[in-house]
């Protein structure tokens, strides 16, 4: 859906211009430009400062958690926080779900990230 708005876009700009290609194609840019901003997430729910690992770094435990649950679509909806636990390979997790399903499916990502040896599962769901 978002390639066909774009082509709209791009096209309309096209189309509706009698000036030469430079001016067409900055006035292009500029629509697309806006776009592209406005379709961006916002700043609190990007996942993590990826700028402060460099090539070759591992991610701690706890964030390949939380990515894993926030790049899952059935996780939608859900506000899960993932912490470090009390030992090295523990993670928590925590806050509201939509359904036990959502629970039990954050509970299995956590589980089978690499590097968790155990999970404490503070999940509530609303009744």
């Amino acid at each position: 859906m978002g390639v066909a708005v774009s082509i709209a876009i791009v096209g309309g700009a096209v189309a509706g211009s009698n000036k030469s290609d430079p001016d067409t194609l900055a006035r292009v840019g500029e629509v697309v430009g806006k776009k592209v901003k406005g379709a961006l997430p916002e700043t609190s729910k990007v996942v993590g400062p990826f700028l402060a690992f460099k090539p070759g770094d591992s991610l701690p435990v706890e964030e390949k958690v939380r990515i894993r649950i926030r790049a899952d679509k059935k996780m939608d909806g859900a506000d899960v926080t993932v912490a470090p636990g009390a030992s090295a390979g523990e993670v928590k997790i925590r806050g509201v779900v939509a359904n036990e399903a959502q629970k039990r499916l954050a509970n299995e990502l956590a589980e089978g990230t690499a590097g968790v040896e155990k999970v404490v599962n503070e999940i509530a769901v609303p009744e």
